[in-house]
Order: C-alpha cells, then sequence, then structure tokens
C-alpha cells in the first residue's frame, strides 16, 4: 500500500487501521501506530481507534484519542458511533465527571435522542451505581429496544435492587419485545440476589418454553441460582444434562455441596474435576475453613503443596494462616 500511495487513500487506511483494530487478530499498538501516519485520518477511522482502546485493557486511551479528535480536527466531529464508544471507556473508569461531561456533548450536538447512545448512557450510569439517573435515561427512550432494557435491568440486579430487576422483566414482557440470554442471565441475577427459588425455577421453565437457546454462561448462571438457593437436586441435574461445562459448573456444584455440610459429594466433584485449578481447590478450602472445619481445610492445603497441580496463591496462603490459627 506504501509503495502504491493506497496508504494516503482515507478510504483505503481505515479498512487497513479497523483490521488491526477491530478483527480477531487483534494488534490496536499496531493500529494507532498506522493511525499516527494516516495524514487526514476520516472520521471512520478515528472512531475504529476509539471503539479498539474502550474494550481494551487500557480504556483511558479511548478518551485521550477523542480529545485529540476534538482539538486536531476541525473538519471531522464526532458522530453517533463516537459517543457509545467513549462513554463505554467512561463506564470501565468509573469516571462520573467524564460520563456527564460526554452526555452534555451529545445534548448539544443534537445526538441525545439516539438510541444507542442512550443505551450506553443507561450502562455507564449504573456502572457509576446512580440507577435513578440511568432509570431516568430508560423512561426518556421513545423508542425502547432490548439492550435499553438489559442494560437497566442487569443495573437494577447487579445494584442490589433485585425486586426493580424482575419488575423491568415483566413490564419488557409487555411491550413485545423477546427477552434474550443477557436479559434471563440478569433475571437470573436478581432471583441470586434475592434467594427466590420459585422465581428461579420460573424463569428456567421461561428459558424452555421460549425457545432461548442455552449456552454455558446462561447455563452457569442458573447453577449458581439453585445452589445459592439451597436446591442442589436441581442444580446436580441440570449440571449433568450440560453439554459442555467449564471450570466456573464445576466449581459451582463444588462450593454448593461443600456449603450445605455434604463433604463426601464436594471432594468427589473435586476429583472428577478436568481441570483442578487454583480457584477450586481455593473453594475446597475455603468451605471447610468457613464450615468450623480447619483441620480438613489444612489438609487439603497440604495435600495441594505435595500435589503440585496448581501454585497456591495469595487467597490460598490467606485461607492456609486462618484456619492454622483457627486450629492452634
Amino acid at each position: 500500500m506504501l509503495r502504491n500511495g493506497l496508504f494516503y487513500d482515507p478510504f483505503s487506511s481505515s479498512i487497513l487501521v479497523s483490521a488491526f483494530a477491530l478483527s480477531p487478530l487483534q494488534d490496536v499498538d499496531y493500529a494507532h501506530k498506522l493511525f499516527d501516519q494516516i495524514p487526514k485520518p476520516n472520521i471512520y477511522t478515528w472512531n475504529a481507534l476509539i471503539r479498539a482502546y474502550s474494550s481494551s485493557q487500557v480504556p483511558i486511551r479511548s478518551l485521550l484519542i477523542f480529545i485529540r479528535m476534538l482539538y486536531r480536527c476541525e473538519e471531522v466531529l464526532p458522530n453517533k458511533f463516537t459517543y457509545p464508544f467513549v462513554i463505554k471507556a467512561a463506564a470501565e473508569l468509573l469516571d462520573m465527571r467524564v460520563g456527564e461531561v460526554l452526555h452534555g456533548m451529545a445534548i448539544k450536538t443534537s445526538l441525545g435522542s439516539d438510541v444507542f447512545i442512550l443505551n450506553s448512557l443507561i450502562n455507564f450510569y449504573s456502572s457509576c451505581k446512580c440507577l435513578d439517573s440511568a432509570y431516568r435515561i430508560l423512561l426518556n427512550i421513545p423508542e425502547r429496544d432490548v439492550v435499553s432494557w438489559n442494560s437497566m435491568i442487569t443495573g437494577f440486579a447487579q445494584g442490589d435492587r433485585p425486586d426493580e430487576a424482575l419488575k423491568l422483566f415483566h413490564e419488557m414482557q409487555g411491550e413485545n419485545l423477546r427477552p434474550d440470554k443477557v436479559t434471563m442471565m440478569s433475571v437470573l441475577t436478581a432471583c441470586t440476589k434475592k434467594l427466590d427459588l420459585d422465581t428461579g425455577r420460573w424463569v428456567h421453565s421461561y428459558i424452555k418454553r421460549n425457545g432461548i437457546k442455552e449456552n454455558l454462561n446462561l447455563n452457569n448462571a442458573l447453577l449458581d441460582m439453585y445452589t445459592k438457593c439451597g436446591s442442589l437436586k436441581d442444580a446436580q441435574k441440570l449440571f449433568d444434562k450440560m453439554p459442555e461445562k467449564d471450570i466456573v459448573s464445576w466449581t459451582t456444584m463444588l462450593v454448593g455441596y461443600a456449603k450445605s455440610g455434604d463433604y463426601i459429594t464436594a471432594r468427589k466433584h473435586f476429583d472428577t474435576m478436568p481441570n483442578q485449578d487454583i480457584a477450586a481447590w481455593n473453594a475446597l478450602i475455603s468451605a471447610y475453613e468457613q464450615s468450623g472445619n480447619p483441620k480438613e481445610a489444612l489438609a487439603i492445603f497440604n495435600e495441594l503443596q505435595v500435589s503440585n497441580k496448581a501454585k497456591p496463591d495469595n487467597v490460598t496462603l490467606g485461607l492456609g494462616f486462618v484456619s492454622d490459627k483457627d486450629v492452634k
């Protein structure tokens, strides 16, 4: 592209930058280096880099690119695709002040009624625990989509307002919108927070009745709900039917049985796990320690050291110290 002069064509260079910034073979640093060599990046190129950084380990760079865009490009202005990603970066940083400024900018540029921007603002205010502000935005969206409802239901569920999350779920159904896997996971989180087994079972049957395709994350959410609500029978039945299981699935069952006092079944699950990572060892040690069995907890801690199957971390050492103290 350099030899043929294509790199300096705004359209061609934007495709190249977005390929490195957003593709599965992502290399945001290389995309940034390419971006810095483009004389006049178009709005698509700016947005690609802002979007990539908003989902990276350094979301503040998304905001820095946005500021650079504002100060150095008079002919290129943020559009409705720019704001959702910089607002997402502010949410990742939990920076209330920056998010409010971005909200005001969107309104001033006549983009304050765009559903994508409003959805991102619901997520931002929910992440910053300003749930009332998020809810006001939801009420003011003229045509709410599934993402609008999901963002608010998730905000209420994770923000310790499970009753309001469940209420919104029923209101969502009244608007003839079809819930998806994200909706159901948030609703299950609300049931778990309330320790509401009956509603949790109803949600499980709702998923089956409405043909919502179950995946690993959704099944893990169901397992978590059943174990924390005290129905290991339902949890085991689901676990046995799951076509795919990961370390979270196994650990959830292990912890559920251990906390119920059924250490034999808990140990059985632990021994049959395909991969006993340090989180699983910690879960088993913690379960014994918290149930008033420090000697057993220390025995498993010593077994971990001898087995060399996983390397103890700070959590493990803390549990071992507490158990040793209790024994003494």
